[in-house]
Parts: structure tokens; C-alpha cells; sequence
């Protein structure tokens, strides 16, 4: 199961552990792209905020990983379920088609 996490800080940490939140978020990154189970993870330019995609087997292990995001508690944080484009437009046009009446699809 693939996931977009975005992140942005909601407060910034107190200067005193800023850097080893820093370093934190960094080897966080780094063990979870080792591991396969974070695809992608970016910044985005200007802000104190960013992204990722994790590709996780259970809602469990999603729960796992974010639990031990660094910047939890100074972030709000947004998981959503991605799936692949044509699937789910198949699916959209099939229940346009149940509502449709008989003999219009």
C-alpha cells in the first residue's frame, strides 16, 4: 500500500533541540529509503514543510514508521492513500454507469 505524507510545522521546536530533531528527521529518512519502505521523500522550497511516498504492507507498519517521526510533535502531518489512475477511473465510470438508467451506458 502506497502512501503521500505531507508534512508542514505547526510550531517550531525550541533552538536547543532543533538540531538533533534535524538529525533525527535525517537518518529517519535514511533507514527508511534503505529499507525500500520510503520511495520517495522531498522539502519543498521556502517552506517548513515536506513530503514523501511510503510503500508499507499494513496500515500497522504505517502506523509504525510515523510513529517515530522526529517532527511529530512540532508538525501536522496528512496520509493519503494513493492508488493507480486507471483502476480507479474504471471504477468511477462503473458507478456512473449503475446510475445511469437502463439501456444509457
Amino acid at each position: 500500500m502506497r502512501f503521500l505524507v505531507l508534512t508542514k510545522q505547526s510550531s517550531p521546536p525550541p533552538p536547543e533541540i532543533a538540531l538533533s530533531l534535524f538529525e533525527g528527521l535525517s537518518e529517519w529518512a535514511k533507514a527508511h529509503q534503505a529499507s525500500g519502505k520510503l520511495e520517495q521523500v522531498w522539502s519543498f522550497a521556502g517552506l517548513p514543510a515536506g513530503g514523501g511516498i511510503l510503500n508499507v504492507a499494513t496500515l500497522e507498519e504505517l502506523d509504525s514508521i510515523m510513529n517515530g517521526f522526529p517532527l511529530s510533535p512540532f508538525s501536522t502531518t496528512e496520509v493519503l492513500p494513493l492508488v493507480e489512475l486507471e483502476p480507479s477511473l474504471e471504477s468511477v465510470r462503473q458507478s456512473i454507469r449503475a446510475m445511469l438508467p437502463p439501456g444509457q451506458s
